[in-house]
């Protein structure tokens, strides 16, 4: 489980590293910020203040870019270090908006 939670950290800051961080809401487009809202509150079942909390707190680590690829993916990762490293980074948000 350790070297899980580390490869899943690695991918993470290597994203980042390559992607650089949204920093802004403003930066994702409105159609993607409701498509992951739409995503999050139909395929997670998740309330939209959950949702909204999610999508704001990716917009501080998460490039446009990478968001757009985990929505064109249905929140499925695929095997790349960037997709693994966006669905840490909505799994860690996601987590921390519901609680």
């Amino acid at each position: 489980m350790k070297k899980l939670t580390a490869a899943i950290f690695g991918a993470a800051l290597l994203s980042f590293a390559t992607h650089g961080p949204a920093l802004a809401l403003d930066q994702y487009p409105v159609e993607q910020q409701q498509q992951f809202i739409d995503w999050c509150t139909g395929s997670k079942s998740l309330s939209e203040s959950v949702c909204s909390c999610t999508v704001k707190r990716l917009a501080q680590t998460v490039a446009p870019t990478a968001l757009a690829v985990f929505l064109s993916n249905n929140g499925m990762p695929s095997m790349s270090q960037s997709a693994i490293a966006t669905t840490a980074a909505v799994t860690e948000a996601l987590t921390a908006c519901s609680q």
